[in-house]
C-alpha cells in the first residue's frame, strides 16, 4: 500500500482538514473524533464549524496532525489494549470476590505495591515500571490464593522483568535480595524470574496509564502553554500510583484511568495557571461516560485528600508515592502536596463527583466491565466494529472504527490459559543448561586432578 500505514487519522464532526471520507476501510482502520472537554460543566462537546472556538482548535488540530508519530503510537496502544483481556478477567474476579474475606491479602498487596514503588525510586527507574508490574501481578496472581511469601516473590519477579524491559540499568539479584531484607535468596529470585518469563511466554507488553497521559498532555499542548512538563507528569504519576495501590485499579482500562488522571491534573492546573483555555479537546477513539470518568477521578482525589502531607512511617501505603512526588515538586510552591490535597477536597465536594462516589466502586467496575464486553468483545462474522460508548455518541457514524485485519478474541470468563513456549526456545534453554552442566563437570574433574597431583 506504499505509505498507507495503520495510522490514527483524526476526524471531527465539522469540516476538519483531515476529514477525508475517500479513504478505504483498510487505509483507515481507526477513527478518532476530537472533543472539547468543558471544565465548568464537565461535559464533552464535539468540535463543529458552529463552535465559537472552532478556529482556535482547528489550528491546534493542524499542528498536531503534522506529528503523525503521536497518532501512530496512540493507535498502537489502543489496539494493544483492545486485544488483551487482562482487565476484563480481573474485573470479573474482583466483582466475584467477597472483599471482606480477602481484606488481609489486599492489605498485603498494598504493602507490596508501596515496596515496589520504593525500589523504583531507589534506583531512579522510569515512572511506568511499578505500574506495569502491578498490572501483571493483578492479571495473574492477585486474589488467586497465593501465600504471602510466594506472592511477594512473584511480585519481585515481575518487577525485575519489567525493570529490564523499561530501563537500561541492571540491578544485581543480590541487591534485590537486600531489598527484601534477605527473605529471598538470589538463587530463588533468579529461578522465579526465569519461571515467570516462560509463564508469560515472552509476552508482557501492556498499555499503561502513564503512556496515555504523556501522549495526551503532548497533544493538548500549544506553543504558549506546554503541558507535558516534569511537574505535571509528577502530579499525574502521584494520582496513578495512588490508584495502583488500590485493588480496583486493574479493573479499569489504562485509557480510562489515564482519562480520569488527566481530568484531575488539568483541573488542578486551572487553579494555578490562567493560560490554559476554557475548553481543552481530548483525542480518543473510545470515549467513556463522563460520570464514569469523574467517579474514578473522585475516588483517587478522595484518597489523596486523606493522605498525610509528610508520611514518616514506611508502613504507610502511600509513603513512597508521596516521596516520589516530593522529590520532583518539593521546591514548587504551587505544586506543594498540601495544595494538591486542598484541591482534591474541593473536587470531591462537587455534586456530580460526590454522587458517583456514593454509587460505590463496585458499580463503577461493573460499568467498565459492560463497556469492555460491548465494545471490544462483540463478535462479528467478517469485520470487527468497535463503537464508542452510546452515552457519549453524538454522531454514531463518525465514532465507529472498523478493522478488517485485527479480529477481536471472544470474551472468556475463565482466566487465560498459559500458552506453551515455542519449541525453538525450549531447545535453546535446554542446550544452555546442558552446556552449563558439562562445564561444571569439567571444572570439578580439573580440581580433583590438581588435588591428586598435589
Amino acid at each position: 500500500m506504499g505509505d498507507d500505514r495503520n495510522q490514527l487519522v483524526p476526524s471531527s464532526t465539522g469540516d476538519s482538514p483531515y476529514n477525508n471520507n475517500t479513504l478505504s476501510a483498510i487505509q483507515r482502520p481507526l477513527q478518532s473524533t476530537i472533543f472539547c472537554y468543558n471544565f465548568l460543566s464537565d461535559t464533552l462537546e464535539p468540535i463543529s464549524s458552529t463552535s465559537t472556538d472552532y478556529q482556535t482548535h482547528a489550528s491546534r488540530i493542524q499542528r498536531v496532525g503534522l506529528h503523525q508519530y503521536l497518532f501512530e503510537h496512540t493507535n498502537t496502544l489502543l489496539l494493544l489494549e483492545a486485544r488483551q483481556s487482562h482487565t476484563l478477567n480481573f474485573s470479573v474476579l474482583w466483582l466475584r470476590t467477597v472483599l471482606q474475606r480477602s481484606a488481609v491479602s489486599l492489605i498485603w498487596r498494598q504493602s507490596i505495591v508501596n515496596w515496589l514503588i520504593g525500589i523504583q525510586r531507589k534506583n531512579h527507574m522510569k515512572e511506568e515500571v511499578a505500574q506495569h508490574c502491578v498490572r501483571l501481578l493483578d492479571a495473574r496472581d492477585t486474589l488467586r490464593g497465593h501465600y504471602d511469601r510466594d506472592y511477594q516473590l512473584r511480585a519481585m519477579g515481575y518487577f525485575i522483568l519489567v525493570a529490564k524491559f523499561h530501563n537500561r540499568i541492571q540491578v544485581k539479584l543480590e541487591e534485590y535480595s537486600r531489598y527484601s531484607a534477605n527473605a529471598f535468596d538470589p538463587r530463588d529470585i533468579g529461578h522465579i524470574v526465569r519461571h515467570l518469563f516462560a509463564e508469560l511466554n515472552f509476552d508482557f507488553q501492556l498499555a499503561l496509564p502513564q503512556e496515555f497521559v504523556e501522549l495526551f498532555l503532548e497533544l493538548n499542548s500549544t506553543e504558549t502553554c506546554k503541558l507535558n512538563e516534569p511537574k505535571i507528569r509528577a502530579l499525574s504519576n502521584l494520582f496513578i500510583h495512588v490508584a495502583c495501590i488500590q485493588s480496583w485499579a486493574s479493573c479499569f482500562n489504562a485509557s480510562l484511568l489515564a482519562t480520569s488522571v488527566l481530568v484531575l491534573s488539568l483541573k488542578f492546573m486551572r487553579h494555578i495557571r490562567s493560560d490554559i483555555p476554557h475548553l481543552n479537546y481530548v483525542l480518543w477513539t473510545c470515549t467513556y461516560p463522563v460520570e464514569l470518568v469523574l467517579g474514578l477521578a473522585g475516588y483517587i482525589a478522595m484518597i489523596v485528600a486523606d493522605m498525610p502531607s509528610e508520611p514518616t512511617d514506611r508502613a504507610n501505603h502511600y509513603f513512597y508515592a508521596t516521596k516520589l512526588y516530593n522529590d520532583e515538586c518539593h521546591h514548587e510552591m504551587n505544586f506543594n502536596l498540601n495544595h494538591v490535597k486542598k484541591f482534591c477536597r474541593e473536587f470531591v465536594q462537587g455534586s456530580m463527583v460526590n454522587r458517583q462516589i456514593a454509587v460505590g466502586m463496585r458499580s463503577l467496575v461493573s460499568q467498565q466491565r459492560r463497556i469492555i464486553e460491548q465494545s471490544y468483545f462483540t463478535p462479528h462474522s467478517h469485520v470487527t466494529v468497535t463503537q464508542t460508548t452510546p452515552l457519549l455518541n453524538p454522531i454514531p457514524n463518525n465514532l465507529s472504527r472498523t478493522s478488517n485485519d485485527t479480529p477481536r478474541k471472544p470474551f472468556n470468563d475463565q482466566p487465560e490459559q498459559k500458552q506453551p513456549m515455542r519449541l525453538t526456545v525450549r531447545a535453546v534453554l535446554a542446550a544452555k543448561r546442558f552446556g552449563k552442566q558439562v562445564m561444571e563437570r569439567r571444572q570439578t574433574r580439573s580440581r580433583q586432578d590438581m588435588i591428586a597431583v598435589a
